[in-house]
């Protein structure tokens, strides 16, 4: 009986045993990245994060149902100069109306990718909240664009180029608005998806915003070179309007970021 005991009794630990060495192979196995979809979903954020997401689910249904044509538009000027001019020229009030919610779109998607980026490339929240960094970041995205529509307006008033103005605005705004509405699935997505997919979508975004950059560069590149503006003040303008505000921005979130560790 005893021997019958005992061998009950090895078979029992080699049976925790096993369950042990299975439950710690498994914490081994899971990448690195589990530790950034988890810190996502921490009690507080993920009603946060997807609350805004909702507030831009609700934008992008009063867009397309309402201004879908006026999308279609949107879409063809991002690709054809000779549209955009047309839109320009026509200044019909629903595009007024389509602008005006694809711009807010635009600044509350990239408010929520700003906050979910920090996290992943190690940097801190603000204030240890995604709400916080949301409506921060959201709130900075939109006054660094009404202040360079506005100097841009001011530089078109004082050199005598107000349409060249109105159409450099027009055309930042544009490739915003057509940013934002791409990137906004992908950005709605990442808090959800399985944690190996979320690198993807986020390199996915970031191209997103590299290509409208750019193509909104060349766009610019070729509206100077149909006024017969030197090259010189084309890349004058690039250093002093368009690459030391970003350098500036991301600075400043750095910045924040490192003030905030040390509270």
């Amino acid at each position: 009986m005893e021997m019958f005991y005992f061998s009950d009794v090895q078979q029992d630990t080699l049976m925790q045993m096993q369950q042990q060495q299975v439950s710690d192979s498994t914490v081994t196995l899971n990448p690195a990245s589990v530790r950034y979809t988890s810190d996502l979903r921490q009690e507080g954020y993920p009603s946060s994060v997807t609350v805004f997401i909702i507030c831009g689910l609700a934008l992008l249904t009063v867009i397309k149902y309402n201004f879908g044509k006026n999308l279609s538009d949107m879409f063809l000027s991002f690709f054809n100069y000779r549209h955009a001019l047309r839109m320009i020229e026509e200044r019909r009030e629903s595009d007024r109306q389509a602008a005006m919610f694809s711009n807010v779109l635009f600044i509350l998607v990239t408010g929520i990718f700003v906050a979910i980026v920090l996290p992943f490339f190690g940097a801190n929240l603000l204030w240890g909240s995604y709400a916080w960094s949301i409506l921060f970041f959201s709130a900075a995205t939109a006054l660094l664009y009404i202040l360079k529509a506005w100097m841009w307006h001011i530089l078109g008033f004082i050199f005598k180029a107000q349409a060249f103005s109105k159409m450099y605005v027009y055309q930042l705004f544009l490739y915003n608005r057509n940013a934002g509405l791409a990137v906004f699935p992908l950005v709605a997505a990442i808090p959800f998806v399985p944690e190996t997919i979320t690198p993807f979508l986020i390199y996915a975004a970031i191209s997103i915003y590299a290509f409208a950059y750019l193509f909104r560069q060349w766009r610019n590149f070729r509206m100077i070179h149909d006024q017969n503006i030197s090259l010189f003040y084309f890349i004058l303008y690039l250093c002093t309007l368009e690459i030391l505000p970003l350098l500036l921005f991301a600075k400043s979130c750095k910045v924040l970021s490192e003030f905030y560790l040390f509270l």
